[in-house]
């Protein structure tokens, strides 16, 4: 089994700006309790862009979706793919989901600068490698 290395992900670099900008709109707006949190939320991503990484090591991966950071080992993860959401029919977005050994469907918050179909084959790869299977196996 080839030996895995213990990999951070940065998050996306445009995120925290489009929530600056979003926390600017929602200040002419008057909603000035929203722009504030806003401002705050998104100043410490620019500030700690590691403390919003996805982790990942050869016992399992970890992100931090708001405030608390999650975690969860490879054993008890059913694999990874890509989920698309519409509205109106239209693809409003993609995101990585995956599937624990519980039932529950967790959604990872972006794309790590890989973007979702890279991301999701890339850890479907790295899990496989971390549990010893032959890739492409669930």
């Amino acid at each position: 089994m080839e030996a895995l290395e213990d990999l951070v992900l940065p998050p996306g670099a445009a995120t925290p700006y489009l929530g600056l900008l979003a926390s600017g709109l929602l200040g002419m707006a008057g909603r000035y309790e929203f722009a504030v949190l806003l401002a705050l939320f998104f100043g410490l991503r620019l500030a700690w862009p590691r403390a919003f990484a996805l982790e990942l090591d050869p016992l399992g991966f970890s992100y931090r979706p708001f405030l608390h950071r999650r975690r969860f080992a490879w054993r008890r993860v059913k694999g990874f793919r890509v989920r698309r959401f519409r509205l109106l029919g239209v693809v409003f977005f993609r995101s990585v989901v995956f599937e624990t050994e519980d039932g529950g469907i967790h959604a990872l918050p972006e794309g790590y600068r890989l973007g979702p179909e890279r991301l999701a084959a890339f850890l479907n790869e790295y899990r496989a490698t971390a549990l010893g299977m032959a890739p492409g196996v669930n």
